[in-house]
């Protein structure tokens, strides 16, 4: 399915040769508006502003092979500075938010001996007023104690750091919060009063070291009720919730939860969300009174939302995403100049990446490989060339090799397209960042070709398995135009629900094609129904195989049911290093 991506939404569709183009009707198509090619949208302060970053995954020294993201942690650390110097002043306040996943995507935060050990130091040299954690906090335990011991209660961020529904396990099983549960303040120049709450979504695949209670769980708690009591509607100009949970939500609706039981109590505040993990620019208004923001990923964006005529009965909202990029730092900041701070900070990120040899060369990738920009049986497509070129180099050294094989992946384990160019120790992480085992269970033949297509069209949505900016797109109806024109640069086109004009550049339109679930590489050595062949796997994904195996063996009389005893280990280099030694030999 070819989608023209101009925001995360599902559209009417149309034909497009094999494919099928999804495109509002109303949708008009701009060729070379050359009178915009170099429009920049300023930004629309009010008396309470906010920057937002979410979904970093270690991407703190720049994307180097993207001009549209060229600014680095300390170009970032430099703006936010010149930002508060220049343009908030005295009668402004400014309040800085991210929102967690800071781990799991770059050289920079995983090729350490411990996964974040120097770019969380790096991450924490920014001055957050709010922060908070993400689920790529909560996969080991190595992480988790790092972020909490680190970050969460630390000297600079102890008061900052806020998760109202992730508790710390400690070493004696003990229950603590990750941080504090909220945060009352006053900012520092209006006196303006914010009570600020963090909620994670459900997330069930956390560490011994992490719970995590649903976010309406945790509203039915005593300690929320105490929070509700000591801080009525009298006493608050602005209520802030913030976290690792996406602003628009078709599936699960947990924000839209949230804030009915938030209306509850609050029927007449400023509500202002701020969210992740789904990877795009989003803007959701809920109501009169509230908006929420989302600000994309990888250090692409960073997200800024102002609100003005605060304590009158009709607040304003202006919001823009900014291109994370030197020439708009520097435009919206007005200054040019780096600070000390951050300029020592840059240093200290190109000594990193030396230090860890994330520049060492090892290979030439002959041509960009897309995610979603090309379809996914083109040459050009990073799944095709996976399955096609590169699992099928994987070599077991845990069993033979006589059977035909089934080899199955979930596309959300490749987080980035693969550049035409050096292929570098840091392209290995960006491209696919987790470590993987590989799994594998003895199956018929014809049971083994069934399992992919019911991953990916089956009656299981396996919302773990795709990419996240992949997994919301079910938003009202985009309008905004498709838009080309040579002068401009590729880059985000976003709709949300204040309209077509977020972006702080005008970019042209990407198109994205769907993604699957799943995509697999099948060897065959025989294809008799009754024969057995190896069905290979992430151990990630082992519990859904299995899901998937015993739904379709249980439609015959003489099924199996498929259990953990079944999966036996495969051995092998992980995918990210079959690439490498793939693109060794191109």
């Amino acid at each position: 399915m070819l989608v023209v991506f101009v925001t995360n939404v599902l559209l009417a569709a149309i034909s497009f040769g094999q494919c099928r183009a999804v495109i509002n009707p109303q949708q008009s198509f701009l060729l070379n508006p050359g009178s915009q090619s170099s429009i920049t949208r300023e930004l629309q302060l009010g008396e309470l502003n906010f920057l937002h970053t979410t979904d970093t995954h270690g991407w703190l020294g720049s994307h180097l092979n993207q001009a549209n993201y060229d600014a680095d942690w300390g170009n970032f650390v430099s703006f936010v500075s010149n930002f508060r110097h220049n343009k908030i002043g005295p009668s402004r306040d400014l309040i800085l938010i991210d929102t967690g996943d800071k781990h799991d995507g770059n050289g920079l935060s995983d090729a350490t001996a411990v996964n974040g050990e120097v770019s969380t130091k790096i991450f924490n040299e920014q001055d957050y007023d709010l922060l908070t954690l993400g689920n790529h906090e909560l996969y080991t335990e190595e992480n988790t104690v790092l972020e909490y011991f680190s970050t969460a209660i630390s000297d600079k961020f102890k008061d900052a750091y806020v998760s109202s529904n992730v508790e710390f396990v400690m070493e004696n099983g003990h229950l603590v919060p990750f941080g504090s549960k909220y945060r009352y303040f006053k900012t520092k120049n209006r006196k303006l009063r914010i009570l600020a709450f963090s909620f994670m979504f459900d997330f069930q695949r956390a560490n011994s070291r992490a719970k995590v209670t649903s976010a309406i769980v945790s509203l039915q708690q005593k300690w929320f009720k105490k929070v509700v009591s000591q801080y009525p509607e009298s006493e608050i100009d602005v209520i802030v919730i913030f976290g690792h949970m996406p602003i628009t939500d078709p599936d699960n609706h947990e924000i839209n939860q949230v804030h009915s039981v938030f209306r509850t109590h609050y029927p007449n505040s400023i509500i202002q969300y701020f969210g992740g993990h789904s990877h795009v620019r989003d803007f959701a208004i809920f109501d009169k009174y509230s908006t929420g923001l989302q600000s994309g990923r990888f250090a692409e964006t960073l997200g800024f939302l102002s609100i003005d005529d605060v304590k009158t009965s009709s607040p304003k909202f202006d919001r823009r995403y900014i291109d994370f990029n030197k020439a708009q730092f520097s435009h919206h900041s007005g200054s040019s100049l780096q600070t000390e701070k951050g300029a020592k900070l840059s240093q200290k990120i190109d000594h990193l990446r030396k230090e860890l040899k994330l520049n060492d060369v090892v290979g030439y990738v002959p041509s960009t490989f897309y995610m979603y920009s090309k379809p996914i049986d083109s040459k050009h497509n990073i799944y095709n060339l996976l399955t096609s070129k590169v699992l099928p180099t994987l070599k077991s050294d845990k069993t033979d090799e006589s059977k035909s094989r089934f080899t199955i992946i979930n596309t959300g384990s490749i987080r980035y397209d693969l550049y035409e160019g050096n292929f570098t120790k840091d392209t290995e992480y960006i491209v696919s960042p987790f470590p993987n085992d590989w799994n594998f269970v003895e199956v018929p033949f014809s049971l083994a070709e069934l399992v992919a297509a019911y991953l990916n069209d089956g009656p299981v949505l396996l919302t773990s398995m795709r990419p996240p900016e992949v997994r919301k797109r079910k938003h009202l109806p985009r309008t905004c135009p498709f838009r080309y024109d040579p002068a401009l640069r590729k880059g985000y086109t976003t709709s949300d629900d204040d309209g077509c004009n977020g972006d702080d550049v005008i970019h042209n339109t990407e198109l994205v094609f769907e993604v699957p679930n799943v995509v697999q590489s099948v060897e065959l050595k025989n294809t008799n129904a009754d024969d057995k062949v190896h069905l290979v796997f992430y151990s990630f994904i082992q519990r859904d195989i299995l899901r998937a195996l015993n739904h379709l063996s249980g439609k015959e009389q003489t099924s199996k049911k498929y259990t953990d005893a079944d999966c036996c280990n495969y051995g092998g280099p992980s995918t990210k290093e079959l690439l490498k030694q793939y693109i060794k030999g191109v």
